[in-house]
């Protein structure tokens, strides 16, 4: 974009004061109340406009907030009657042009994310925008990955459910109230329900397995026989999603599964209940974006993913990485008071409410878990100081067991000791069958006893097949392939949807 061309990011709502309804080719605008037509907020989001973010790019800056708002109104329903196709985008945290607005190289915001728990860096990314037929382009330094965006008006994002992974030290608690499987921190059964995804990275169940063999069992990192984070249980969840229509619209093209998936937002570390702030204490802009922040747009609570398949020490195939934020993104559990969730609300859905990507963007449900101990080999083992078998990791380490041991020397990984069930590690064909190894050992686990210690019912996970059934085809949400030339297809328990390289009949392409 030609220096001077400024990029306004607006939301549109219905109200008493202001109606622009979409319908086929007709729009409609009652006068905005001057006092009402833009307000910001204490996070500098603009609140008058409602649910949806789109782009408008517009040759030259403005004088004063009465033009601004004069030519918002004009442009939302000449846009709307000559092209039914309206981009708007507004710095949110500015009701007047200023270098706050994001205009073509001025800005140079930080792009490096470090995915949780590992030490591996994307580093500095580009933003490539595409504004509809009139093709004015604009570049964007932002910590959001590279893509390539149209910014054309989509219909709702359709709903998307999967399978997914932690790996985490405590145990699910069962509710017999809601016949569930909650936290077993809190009081109230909300307040445990919501505990458990409460602003947290998940995984793959590839990706779940990575995480543990990159940075939680190697004798480096071991301390007082505990695993790193005190690791014990795999928890798989089954997850609906609805993601917020302003955001896919915003990364509409991801051209780069490494930056962020189809169907996603660039991959936002977590921990302790908050976006991972960088080294200065400010929020990356992804996180900023979840709520309209530091001069980021409001995007809203977009569920990240990245793939995660090429660690030299745990180079696991189809290993995906999620971020899911939740209410008051930016403050750790314990600082998240009522007020700041009721600031700052969104992500995940009430218990028994369904995603629809504005009030909230994803659901969930614990289908069980299983000792990560079992699944390893653990507890099968006798402890020779006994003449039992190990109670868990920990009695093992003590008895002078070990259950992974390598270093890692540039592109090659060296075995010193550990467990069979982990040999190979820098393998990618062993590592998936680690994968297979971990769903056949809870299915085992489901089959032959599905009642946890405290009553809880533990499910069989999907297949692969029951999911892609159930979910959309990838050309419904993602604009890249809906003009794949082959397609696309939902691929492994997690359906992410990838583009296809040659025509396949379990690829799906969108009809002309």
């Amino acid at each position: 974009m030609a220096k001077g061309d400024t990029v306004l990011m607006a939301r549109l709502k219905t109200t008493k004061h202001g109606h622009c309804k979409r319908a086929g080719q007709w729009a409609v605008i009652h006068q905005l109340s001057e006092t009402n037509a833009i307000k910001r907020d204490e996070r500098g989001v603009i609140q008058r406009f409602g649910a949806r973010a789109f782009s408008f790019v517009r040759r030259s800056g403005f004088s004063n907030m009465k033009t601004t708002r004069s030519v918002l109104r004009l442009a939302l329903c000449t846009s709307l009657v000559a092209t039914s196709a309206l981009s708007i985008s507004v710095d949110a945290s500015r009701c007047k042009p200023s270098r706050k607005y994001q205009i073509a190289g001025e800005t140079d915001p930080d792009s490096n994310y470090t995915d949780v728990g590992t030490t591996s860096t994307s580093g500095e990314s580009s933003v490539d925008v595409a504004n509809d037929e009139r093709s004015n382009e604009v570049s964007d330094d932002s910590s959001s990955g590279s893509f390539s965006s149209s910014r054309s008006i989509t219909r709702p994002f359709q709903k998307v459910t999967s399978l997914q992974a932690r790996v985490q030290g405590d145990m699910p608690a069962w509710n017999e109230e809601h016949q569930r499987f909650v936290s077993k921190y809190y009081t109230t059964s909300d307040e445990k329900y919501r505990a458990v995804l409460d602003t947290v990275n998940m995984a793959a169940v590839e990706g779940a397995l990575k995480y543990v063999q990159a940075e939680c069992i190697n004798a480096s990192v071991v301390t007082n026989c505990k695993r790193k984070n005190n690791i014990k249980y795999v928890v798989f969840y089954q997850t609906t999603v609805v993601q917020p229509t302003a955001a896919i619209e915003y990364y509409t093209n991801a051209t780069d599964q490494y930056d962020f998936a189809v169907e996603h937002c660039p991959f936002m570390p977590m921990d302790g209940g908050q976006c991972d702030p960088n080294e200065d204490g400010s929020f990356p802009d992804v996180c900023n974006q979840y709520i309209g922040a530091d001069g980021q747009p409001d995007l809203g609570f977009c569920i990240g993913g990245t793939l995660q398949d090429n660690e030299v020490i745990a180079p696991y195939p189809h290993s995906y990485w999620f971020s899911f934020p939740n209410s008051c993104p930016q403050s750790r559990w314990n600082d998240k008071t009522a007020s700041c969730r009721a600031e700052f609300p969104g992500g995940m859905c009430a218990l028994g409410v369904e995603p629809d990507g504005e009030s909230c963007t994803f659901s969930y449900e614990v289908l069980g878990y299983i000792p990560l101990d079992d699944v390893v080999g653990i507890t099968s083992m006798i402890n020779p100081n006994t003449g039992v078998n190990y109670v868990d990791y920990s009695e093992f380490c003590a008895a002078g067991g070990v259950e992974f041991s390598v270093t890692v020397d540039g592109d090659g990984v060296t075995w010193l000791d550990g467990l069979d069930f982990w040999a190979n590690p820098g393998d990618s064909d062993a590592n998936a069958e680690r994968a297979e190894k971990l769903v056949s050992a809870y299915s085992a686990l489901v089959e032959r006893n599905s009642v946890t210690s405290d009553g809880g019912i533990m499910q069989p996970l999907p297949t692969v097949a029951s999911l892609t059934a159930i979910n959309p085809p990838c050309y419904e949400n993602s604009e890249l392939c809906a003009h794949a030339e082959f397609g696309c297809k939902r691929s492994y328990r997690s359906q992410i949807c990838e583009m296809c390289t040659s025509a396949d009949s379990v690829c799906v392409k969108a009809l002309n």
